[in-house]
């Protein structure tokens, strides 16, 4: 297990979690989701988010297809991003968003 301060990656069995100050994904900015991506060890993905401007918002609302085929990345690395990362952060937020219901 492998954990760092603000900024920076905490690695739990696979699954990079962001320390963004207790901001939720929904919040974050461009810079937020390329500082994610890179501290999840994508950086050159990560600047594929930031090119094509995906916030947080964007981010929970990209389907499988949109990461493989959209950003125009690497099909290996698309496919751990989208499973590893995309739906586990869209499964995190609305389950979290249930809880309020």
């Amino acid at each position: 297990i492998e954990r760092e301060r603000e900024g920076r990656a905490e690695r739990k069995g696979g699954f990079v979690k962001l320390e963004t100050g207790g901001m939720s994904p929904v919040d974050w900015t461009v810079a937020d989701v390329a500082s994610y991506f890179t501290a999840a060890g994508f950086p050159e993905q990560a600047l594929a988010f930031r090119t094509q401007e995906i916030d947080g918002k964007s981010l929970l609302l990209m389907q499988r297809n949109d990461v493989l085929t959209g950003l125009s990345i690497r099909l290996g690395p698309a496919l751990k991003i989208y499973e590893r990362h995309v739906k586990v952060l869209q499964r995190t937020h609305f389950q979290d968003d249930e809880a309020f219901c």
